[in-house]
C-alpha cells in the first residue's frame, strides 16, 4: 500500500473510532448502586450523563439472580424522583424497550431544575420484590459548543471535502505528463 493511501485509511479509521464512541452514550454511566440486594436479586443501576446535568437524564438498571447472575426478565420497575427541597415527585416507567442493550432496563426522562434529588427504584419480579433509594445531585447544564447542533452541522458538512480529499479520484498515468495544448501562434 503507498504511503498516501496508508495515510488516508489511518484518518479514516480514526474518524470512525471518533464518531463511534461520541455516539455511546446511554446504558451505563456513572454506577449508584452496585449489587444490591433485593430478594433472590441482585441490582445494579448507573446514571448518565456524567456529571447529571438538567436536560434528558438516563437511568440504567441491571437486574439479576443473586447466585447465578443470570438476567431477570418481566421485571416491573418503577423510578421516582423527588426533588430534596420537597418538591412533587415524578414517576417513570423502567423498561427494556428504553435501554439501548436489551440486558438493561432503563428510564429517560428531563430534569429541568439543578439541585438534590432522590431516586426510588421499586422492583416486582417473579420470586420477590424490594426497593433500593439513592441521592443525586444535578448540575446545571453549560451552554457547550459541543452540544450546539449548528456545529456538529459544520463538522458534517467539512467532512466532506475531507472525504473527497482522502477517497476521491486521484488515478493518475505513469510515465504521461498532462501538457496544455499552446495556442496557434499568429503570422
Amino acid at each position: 500500500m503507498p504511503p498516501s493511501q496508508l495515510t488516508r485509511a489511518v484518518i479514516a479509521g480514526l474518524l470512525v473510532v471518533l464518531v463511534t464512541t461520541w455516539s455511546a452514550a446511554a446504558n451505563g454511566g456513572q454506577v449508584r448502586v452496585a449489587n444490591y440486594p433485593i430478594g433472590p436479586y441482585e441490582i445494579t443501576v448507573f446514571t448518565s450523563p456524567t456529571p447529571l446535568r438538567t436536560g434528558t437524564v438516563d437511568v440504567s438498571v441491571l437486574l439479576q439472580h443473586r447466585e447465578t447472575k443470570a438476567i431477570v426478565d418481566d421485571a416491573q420497575i418503577v423510578l421516582t424522583i423527588e426533588p430534596v427541597s420537597g418538591s412533587p415527585s415524578r414517576q417513570y416507567p423502567v423498561t427494556r424497550e428504553q435501554a439501548t442493550n436489551k440486558l438493561y432496563y432503563a428510564a429517560e426522562f428531563p430534569v429541568d431544575q439543578p439541585g438534590s434529588y432522590r431516586m426510588r427504584l421499586d422492583v416486582r419480579a417473579p420470586e420477590g420484590a424490594g426497593a433500593v433509594e439513592f441521592d443525586v445531585t444535578v448540575e446545571r447544564a453549560g451552554s457547550s459548543l459541543w452540544r450546539s447542533w449548528w456545529l456538529w452541522g459544520a463538522i458534517v458538512l467539512l467532512q466532506i471535502p475531507l472525504w473527497w480529499w482522502l477517497f476521491g479520484d486521484r488515478t493518475q498515468v505513469r510515465g504521461q505528463t498532462k501538457t496544455r495544448p499552446t495556442p496557434a501562434s499568429k503570422r
